[in-house]
């Protein structure tokens, strides 16, 4: 039984909820270790297609938890505390099956760290974001610069980082950071209907696509993505799924 997040199971779908309203899901050492066992277990479950991961209460994800992270003093004691989400958002953003963010609130500091190592982000019209480390003397410190800087233009990115704005739901789609926004009625309904077009999907074709993005993001150059492209189509070519597939085209043709 995990004490930071529950986790649903169903169609396909795995739906990852961040429990901790009382801190407005604030980013503890616990629930980073509850979120990785999560992951582990939905990476390895066949059933599992995509995951979506959201918040209980008015936030996704507020930042860190300020009881343990406020307490850390200098780098030696910084460092091991940052790593430690930093190494979760990067399991998230390597993920073999696509992540969606559901940001059914604020997601501010941290909580855009997070949000930017999902694959989508989806959110509440009643969602707030905003790099706002800056103005506390600090920088992004779990990687959300760095994938700010390859999710937006540079100027983009380098705006919301230099100047710690606060954005709407709204805004942050125009900044190109959010994918859609929804009422906040209707945001779980539209993600869910989005998340079931994926796991429709077979399996392995969504994870050989995610194989492609992560060769992107490793700065494969392109003549050697697509030579992996192509094995890997080859491999899974003539499998009973595809020619059963083919098949049936042929016999309604």
């Amino acid at each position: 039984m995990m004490e930071t997040l529950h986790v649903k199971k169903q169609d396909g779908i795995a739906t990852i909820t961040l429990n901790r309203p009382e801190v407005h899901n604030a980013i503890s050492v616990e629930l980073v270790e509850e979120l990785h066992e999560a992951l582990r277990d939905c990476g390895a479950d066949e059933t599992v297609k995509v995951l979506i991961i959201t918040g209980t209460g008015k936030s996704f994800v507020s930042g860190g938890d300020l009881n343990q992270f406020i307490a850390a003093r200098g780098y030696e004691q910084a460092y091991p505390l940052l790593s430690k989400v930093g190494a979760l958002l990067s399991a998230i953003d390597q993920s073999t099956k696509p992540v969606i963010a559901m940001i059914n609130g604020a997601a501010v500091g941290g909580g855009c760290e997070f949000a930017g190592a999902c694959h989508f982000r989806f959110a509440s019209d009643k969602a707030v974001f905003g790099f706002v480390q800056i103005g506390m003397h600090i920088t992004t410190g779990w990687g959300g610069g760095s994938r700010l800087l390859d999710i937006l233009p540079e100027s983009k990115a380098l705006t919301l980082l230099l100047t710690g704005e606060r954005l709407s739901a709204e805004e942050a789609k125009t900044y190109g950071f959010v994918d859609e926004v929804y009422l906040a009625a209707q945001l779980e309904e539209e993600v869910n209907r989005f998340a079931r077009k994926i796991a429709t999907q077979p399996l392995v074709g969504i994870e050989a696509y995610m194989r492609i993005l992560h060769w992107k993001r490793a700065g494969l150059p392109q003549s050697e993505r697509i030579r992996k492209e192509i094995d890997q189509c080859a491999g899974n070519w003539g499998s009973e799924a595809h020619v059963a597939v083919v098949e049936k085209f042929l016999t309604k043709r």
